[in-house]
């Protein structure tokens, strides 16, 4: 993971940093794409401090820590993919038409719905599960059924907004560029691999009631996490993002 996520990250930098003009060019985007391959490196790397240095097991204070690395880290990585899949909505929905971001309907319909997002993080804060299987000293943790079935609600609910959204314009073609359609279907596959890898993430939590060995748990996570750096570094390649 570490390796595949220094190697997009690299990328990009070298692709778009290499100079103060650079810098001095950067728009939202760009900046987000490296915010998420930046983020996603940094929870890998905490992640396996955590399972193969400092061991989850019979440690209390390192399984505690293992949930809340979880949920703050994975939370990140998905606002800034879900504000970096809004940005290329208002791009292919609102280009043709100029509405600027806060006066295109589709735009603020987006916005609101990852504000919202924060009211699931507050509830996986609150219902973060983390302690020691009494039968071994194996460290578990997880969320309770209160944040897990939002979050898989909410997972389950943007995935249709979005995907809707870009295949919109696809099936109206006639009133799109070839290159918003181009955009539009690069990012439909990129965002329907992003978001079904959260969504069958947290429905195997579900299922299991909210409770998986931390290694397991930080593996699955990180395992999404590659998955959405993967994707939106194909989106993005060979384009201006």
């Amino acid at each position: 993971g570490l390796t595949i996520l220094t190697f997009f990250l690299t990328k990009r930098l070298n692709s778009n940093l290499t100079a103060t003009e650079a810098w001095q060019r950067m728009n939202w985007p760009r900046l987000c794409i490296l915010l998420i391959f930046l983020d996603s490196y940094l929870f890998i790397f905490a992640s396996g401090i955590l399972v193969f240095g400092i061991n989850l097991q019979k440690n209390t204070t390192a399984c505690a820590a293992a949930i809340y690395l979880c949920v703050s880290f994975y939370t990140s990585s998905k606002v800034l993919i879900y504000a970096f899949l809004t940005e290329k909505v208002w791009i292919v929905w609102e280009t043709s038409s100029g509405r600027s971001r806060m006066r295109s309907p589709v735009y603020l319909v987006c916005m609101v719905t990852v504000a919202l997002y924060g009211a699931i993080v507050t509830i996986m804060v609150i219902g973060g599960i983390a302690e020691l299987r009494q039968s071994d000293g194996l460290c578990v943790i997880g969320l309770k059924p209160t944040a897990s079935i939002p979050l898989l609600s909410y997972d389950l609910y943007i995935n249709v907004l979005l995907t809707a959204l870009f295949l919109w314009p696809l099936l109206r073609s006639e009133h799109s560029t070839a290159r918003l359609r181009r955009v539009a279907t690069r990012t439909l596959m990129a965002s329907a691999v992003a978001l079904t890898t959260s969504t069958i993430n947290m429905t195997v939590l579900t299922v299991l009631h909210g409770r998986e060995l931390g290694w397991i748990c930080l593996a699955s996570c990180g395992t999404d996490v590659v998955f959405n750096a993967a994707a939106l570094f194909w989106v993005t390649s060979g384009t201006s993002q």
